[in-house]
């Protein structure tokens, strides 16, 4: 997990002021997730986020401008909730912490609370290309890789295999996004891919898989 460094950079340059010599300033960054919804997805992101903080406060923390920071890192629960992810930012930005690690849900309204404040907002986990846009959402930035590339790629790979090829994929805003991505990756050989199903995300795929 990388991401930090890069949004202390950029949020550090506009700190001011700091503790006196020698005693450092903790700052906060968040971590907005599913825990309730998806905790497999969460818990991942707080591992990576922590143990980039840990890193960094063992080195001593962060010098900028002649004062020192160390990391601490707090989480906000989304529920895979678009509206409860913005509710977080705004609390997060009330609460003056240093930028969000953020798993994706709610980004397309969260962002704009986010930028108001000079807050920024690391992308970790979905995908969709319309998420980052360096013009229109400069605070929004992404370490995870792009829903296209993968597919790009897994097209690449498949393909020459002349196997008989199946996309399953739920019906949640992750689910479309990726079959859209996978869709787009296969156009040029469409005959590859024999299905096509979206599943209830809710839903048991055994049945879908066996078919």
């Amino acid at each position: 997990m990388r991401l930090l460094p890069v949004a202390l950079a950029l949020s550090l340059a506009s700190c001011g002021g700091g503790a006196p010599a020698g005693l450092p300033t903790e700052l906060t960054v968040v971590v907005n997730a599913p825990f309730s919804a998806a905790p497999w997805v969460a818990d991942a992101i707080e591992r990576g986020t922590r143990l980039a903080a840990e890193e960094i406060n063992a080195d001593g923390g962060i010098e900028t401008a002649g004062e020192r920071y160390t990391l601490a890192v707090r989480t906000m629960d989304t529920g895979l909730s678009p509206q409860r992810a913005v509710e977080n930012v705004r609390t997060a930005v009330a609460d003056g912490v240093l930028a969000i690690v953020d798993e994706g849900t709610g980004v397309d309204a969260s962002w704009e609370v986010a930028r108001d404040a000079d807050l920024p907002i690391g992308i970790v986990f979905q995908g969709g290309m319309g998420l980052v846009d360096h013009e229109a959402r400069p605070n929004v930035f992404r370490i995870a890789p792009t829903d296209r590339g993968i597919a790009f790629r897994y097209a690449e790979y498949l393909v020459p295999k002349g196997l008989r090829i199946a996309f399953l994929h739920d019906d949640t805003g992750y689910g479309q996004e990726g079959a859209a991505a996978l869709r787009r990756a296969f156009e040029c050989c469409p005959e590859a891919v024999e299905e096509d199903l979206t599943i209830p995300a809710d839903g048991d795929p055994a049945p879908h898989v066996l078919e």
